[in-house]
């Protein structure tokens, strides 16, 4: 199973566990006479609404695609790799733009670096030495200076997994012009 359906099937798995809740112990051995959760004519919980708003996300991100001004110029995608989540927010007072891009690729965890150590060098970024892993299975970071004199920075994290490899690409590059 993909890592996409995995998180799909644990998310309905935990709607449906969530949505269900077990009837409370009831009786004078339980210490409550509580009327059972199942009864439709209770009244709801003070404070609780019987319907909850889902969030909502800004203009700056998107799910399953770029978002718009995404730099794909700077930020490019693997050819191998589906987009998960992308998000571009100008930086206040830099002329950077703030990216953060999750992928899913079949590719290998070097293979997913390798691509990402071509195309920044091709960008001409540089590649800085990084700290420790961590809880990733690979890691890469570059800079590279702008005109303006401002710093752009990426972040290349992989993470493998049983079947994929999920990838997360995130800093702060100038906007595309």
């Amino acid at each position: 199973m993909g890592a996409s359906a995995t998180a799909a099937c644990l998310a309905l798995g935990l709607l449906v566990g969530c949505s269900a809740p077990a009837d409370p112990p009831t009786g004078p051995d339980r210490g409550t006479d509580a009327t059972p959760s199942g009864d439709a004519s209770a009244p709801a919980p003070e404070g609780l609404s019987p319907a909850a708003d889902m969030p909502s996300f800004d203009e700056s991100s998107v799910a399953g695609s770029l978002v718009a001004g995404f730099p794909a110029d700077a930020v490019p995608v693997p050819p191998e790799a589906q987009v998960l989540a992308s998000s571009a927010a100008d930086v206040e007072g830099q002329p950077l733009r703030q990216v953060t891009l999750n992928l899913s690729s079949t590719a290998s965890v070097q293979e997913v670096l390798d691509f990402y150590s071509q195309a920044m060098a091709a960008a001409g970024f540089t590649a800085v030495e990084g700290s420790s892993t961590g809880g990733l299975s690979g890691q890469a970071a570059f800079n590279r200076a702008t005109p303006e004199g401002a710093t752009e920075t990426l972040f290349v994290g992989v993470l493998d997994t049983e079947d994929a490899r999920l990838v997360t690409v995130s800093g702060q590059v100038a906007p595309p012009a």
